[in-house]
């Protein structure tokens, strides 16, 4: 792995909130949630849950 792409996976994941739907992601599996289901699970307003959303798919971490 290229320093620069685990130092952008790192400053993704620093964020407690994009951890835990990072790890909430992980356990559902290939199935995946949309976002609305993420946001209810982890009571996180929409608005506030698409900015993180957008950083861990920009690590590479989230496919759309």
């Amino acid at each position: 792995m290229k320093k620069t792409t685990a130092t952008s996976i790192f400053e993704s994941l620093s964020s407690g909130l994009r951890l835990d739907v990072y790890r909430l992601l992980v356990k559902q599996g290939s199935a995946g949630l949309v976002a609305g289901e993420i946001a209810s699970t982890l009571a996180v307003p929409p608005t506030n849950l698409s900015l993180h959303l957008k950083a861990l798919t920009q690590a590479g971490l989230l496919t759309v």
